[in-house]
């Protein structure tokens, strides 16, 4: 069972493990971000900006698109160079500013990893949502060359066709006939409208496909590559810095965040988190949303101000 995390310095050496720390993964909807909510709140972007200067790398790990999350990114202390892990895993890349005349920013971003859903198994994907009243969209990316990529989503569906999803992409709808050969997504989100058997019964059949792994949302099915999630995403990027489990920290709220936090040296979910998420966590914060993020950042600030005290112990 997780702990919760250290809040009095009458015992510092359950600070020790903290001061370790060189990186901290966070995830975004539901650990910085409530639901309904589309920009940072100000009280996490004030503390974030203590890390600014420090020696520790702050990292978000989300299952969003470059485009959902980009607007979240550029607010936060994330420095040049730094992975950012998206689409729950399934893509890594490096963020690559830089500066063209007069002074304008020119945002790149390196790709670093990606993993895709074979073609085949997405035709079956798609076959099997057709026999019921939901709406699917599956995620795809373009690589050019070393510096840039381009997204875009493609769906079908039985219900409403939004000209933009959540992440912000325009979708190119096609009948459920349509299926382009050259489509091998690195996500597939397939939106069951909170029908609960529709949801069963999909799964049911989408186990029957060998070379992919799905998790539930409360109102969708995410499908992504077999063995792929933010933990596998997150040893490349410790390969990467050259950083051990020890010295990572992973933030989050639910079932997609459980690998990595059961991979992170320290596992950190927020008190409203899901129960699967609690279990694979080494702590957890006394607060939710937000606050229960802050919380478990003021633990690494604080075992950082007491390393000397812990050297003496």
């Amino acid at each position: 069972m997780a702990n919760l995390l250290p809040s009095s310095i009458d015992n510092l050496e359950l600070y020790r493990p903290f001061s370790k720390i060189r990186l901290i993964a966070v995830d975004l909807d539901g650990t910085l971000l409530e639901s309904n909510e589309s920009e940072l709140p100000e009280k996490i972007l004030s503390f974030a900006n203590k890390f600014k200067n420090s020696n520790i790398k702050i990292i978000i790990a989300t299952g969003r698109t470059l485009s959902g999350a980009e607007h979240l990114i550029a607010k936060l202390p994330i420095k040049n160079g730094t992975p950012i892990i998206l689409y729950n895993g399934s893509v890594i890349i490096k963020k690559k500013y830089k500066y063209g005349k007069d002074c304008q920013i020119l945002k790149k971003y390196k790709p670093i990893h990606q993993e895709k859903i074979s073609n085949e198994s997405m035709i079956r994907v798609v076959q099997i949502s057709s026999k019921f009243r939901v709406k699917v969209i599956a995620y795809c990316c373009k690589w050019f060359g070393e510096d840039d990529f381009e997204e875009h989503a493609i769906g079908w569906s039985s219900v409403d066709k939004p000209y933009k999803e959540y992440n912000f992409m325009p979708v190119k709808w096609l009948e459920w006939s349509e299926i382009d050969k050259s489509i091998s997504p690195s996500a597939v989100v397939i939106h069951t409208l909170g029908n609960t058997q529709v949801m069963a019964d999909i799964s049911k059949s989408l186990k029957g496909i060998a070379d992919i792994s799905f998790t539930h949302g409360s109102t969708y099915i995410e499908v992504k590559p077999i063995n792929c999630n933010k933990g596998e995403a997150l040893k490349i990027v410790a390969n990467i810095l050259g950083l051990t489990r020890e010295q990572i920290l992973g933030i989050g709220d639910n079932d997609n965040d459980a690998e990595m936090l059961s991979w992170s040296g320290i596992g950190v979910s927020v008190e409203t988190a899901s129960e699967e998420a609690k279990k694979c966590s080494d702590y957890v914060a006394r607060r939710g949303v937000l606050d229960g993020a802050i919380e478990a950042l003021k633990t690494v600030i604080h075992a950082r101000r007491y390393k000397e005290e812990l050297n003496k112990l």
